[in-house]
């Protein structure tokens, strides 16, 4: 089965291997396409209707992740700086903003 390492937590319409992997998932070989349509406008009401999220506010939020990922005490400080940076970059893309470079 195929799977996708850029986009772990979430199918992105735009990447083929994402697409491969939904449709050994469903047991189809073809992917609808009234679904990409329906999310690519989810996506843009979507990008409206988020606040701004500039890079203090981001070091704010990966600060605030990381110490709840530290505070479950199963994983590794670097597993939780990892864990966090992906979210970080999620919600950029979510926003149409391109990563800083400590991410």
């Amino acid at each position: 089965m195929t799977k996708c390492n850029d986009h772990r937590f979430f199918f992105d319409w735009s990447c083929h291997i994402c697409k491969e992997e939904y449709k050994n998932l469903k047991g189809t070989n073809e992917v609808h396409i009234e679904n990409q349509n329906k999310t690519n406008i989810e996506k843009d009401i979507k990008l409206k209707s988020y606040k701004e999220f500039n890079e203090e506010r981001a070091k704010k939020l990966f600060e605030e992740i990381f110490l709840q990922y530290l505070k479950k005490g199963h994983m590794s400080e670097e597993e939780s700086i990892k864990r966090s940076k992906i979210i970080i970059r999620r919600q950029c893309e979510i926003r149409g903003i391109k990563p800083w470079s400590w991410i």
